[in-house]
């Protein structure tokens, strides 16, 4: 005779990955108690099997033997053969609570929930404090779909057993699904307080995290991550995606050493990261460290030889050396990437300019105005050498279009009174250095152009009345 039960428990849910897919796994459970001295774990299952149908041969009430040939039927995946054992257990003694329960446990895994859901409340019914059960539950209306219901009945399990982790990390997840990103966190949060050595609970909470915009807390539930598994490769690239960023917004808000410091984090983490040496070469260049600034971006090139941002900037970093040569190469070769790369034509032109290579500037500036139509430096820079270089119509041309775009901008309004001058239209010139006033008063060398004007203005005006001629 065979005095013990099997437990068949499962009180545990694997969900999947952070986007919350939720799968159940079974854990089972048990124990085994034999009359003989021999050790179960050498007996098949089978050789079990026949010894209890044997005894309920001999005697066909026997719980405990239809209870442990239910547990190894099931065991073996003999779900109907089992459901039969624990429904003559019911039927034996109609207050084993832990028939019901695996019962249920059998329902769920065979996708019958609504059965499951029954026999987990006839369960309760006689132990009315087992949070396994309702955790179980909460599983089953997990599979239905039936959101709310799930988390009404993982919440009572946590309510008589706030250590049951399972249950606070399907609420998460379930949470989640709903939208509800505050009790999402929350719930991960307690899951991962009781089981922090679960490095799937830990990366979907740095990732709720991240979805929340909490990225400091992202990032140090990411490092206790890799402190559990260090080797874990998809958090090394979040955290460098995470630095990345940070240093990014570091850089805007003009903390430069922060925002080198934060791309260094990144590159520990991931160090064929091109786009954070990209990044960090130009804090460099922002901190006026140009040789490290180039250094940083031929790495980036290395490891990504056809990186086109990155020549334009190494070529940017030339440009300030006055390295013009090599700067213009790197501008060549971010072309020969990209040809309608705006940044890289419109430094050419920059540097085409520096080296009194008008036409050539203007060619550049044109290349970028292709691209895009309205790029208000472009066409001041073309402009002023259209200017320079006597082409008083064309300038004209650029810089009304600027002033057209934006006609708050002083330095244009200053510009198109310079051209106004050389095509002798000095009422036209006047009227833009006053405008030009009007938005900067601080523009003192306007002041001395305004005078310059009106000068010309009355040596026009007494020439023509010389030549009997009337006044403009």
């Amino acid at each position: 005779m065979f005095p013990g039960k099997l437990f068949l428990r499962e009180n545990a849910v694997k969900i999947g990955n952070y986007f919350g897919m939720v799968g159940i796994s079974v854990f089972l459970s048990f124990q085994m108690i034999f009359s003989s001295p021999i050790d179960p774990t050498d007996i098949p299952d089978k050789e079990i099997m026949k010894k209890y149908q044997k005894i309920l041969l001999q005697e066909p009430s026997n719980l405990n033997a239809h209870f442990n040939l239910g547990i190894l039927l099931y065991r073996n995946a003999h779900y109907n053969e089992a459901i039969r054992e624990f429904n003559k257990v019911i039927e034996i003694n109609p207050n084993d609570a832990e028939a019901y329960y695996n019962l249920g446990n059998i329902y769920n895994k065979t996708s019958q929930y609504d059965n499951a859901v029954n026999a987990y409340k006839k369960a309760l019914a006689i132990q009315p404090r087992d949070a396994a059960v309702f955790h179980n539950i909460g599983n089953a209306f997990t599979n239905k779909g039936m959101i709310d219901d799930a988390i009404t009945y993982y919440q009572m399990a946590v309510e008589i057993d706030p250590g049951l982790a399972e249950s606070h990390k399907n609420m998460a997840y379930l949470y989640k699904k709903k939208g509800d990103v505050s009790k999402s966190i929350s719930s991960f949060e307690k899951a991962a307080t009781l089981n922090p050595k679960d490095t799937g609970l830990l990366f979907d909470l740095a990732s709720a995290y991240e979805s929340n915009g909490s990225q400091d807390n992202a990032i140090l539930t990411y490092k206790k991550l890799l402190s559990a598994d260090p080797s874990h490769k998809e958090t090394k690239n979040r955290l460098a995606l995470l630095y990345n960023n940070k240093g990014v917004s570091c850089a805007l808000q003009g903390k430069k050493d922060d925002a080198i410091a934060a791309y260094k984090e990144a590159l520990q983490n991931k160090e064929d990261f091109s786009e954070v040496y990209n990044n960090l070469g130009a804090a460099y260049v922002d901190k006026g460290m140009i040789d490290d600034a180039i250094v940083t971006y031929k790495k980036a090139l290395t490891i990504s030889p056809n990186f086109g941002e990155v020549y334009n900037n190494l070529g940017v970093a030339y440009t300030k050396k006055k390295a013009y040569d090599d700067a213009v190469s790197a501008f060549k070769k971010a072309l020969s990437l990209n040809r309608n790369h705006a940044g890289a034509h419109f430094n050419l032109g920059v540097i085409y300019s520096e080296k009194g290579m008008a036409e050539e500037a203007i060619n550049e500036y044109g290349e970028v105005l292709k691209v895009i139509p309205d790029d208000l430096s472009s066409l001041y820079n073309r402009g002023v050498l259209y200017l320079e270089n006597g082409k008083l119509d064309d300038a004209a041309s650029d810089i009304k279009k600027i002033v057209a775009r934006n006609p708050r901008l002083a330095t244009a309004h200053d510009k198109l009174g310079d051209i106004y001058q050389k095509q002798g239209h000095i009422d036209e010139a006047i009227a833009e250095y006053k405008k030009a006033l009007e938005i900067s008063p601080e523009m003192k060398d306007i002041f001395h152009k305004l005078e310059g004007a009106h000068r010309k203005k009355e040596q026009q005006t007494k020439s023509q009345m010389k030549t009997g001629e009337k006044p403009q």
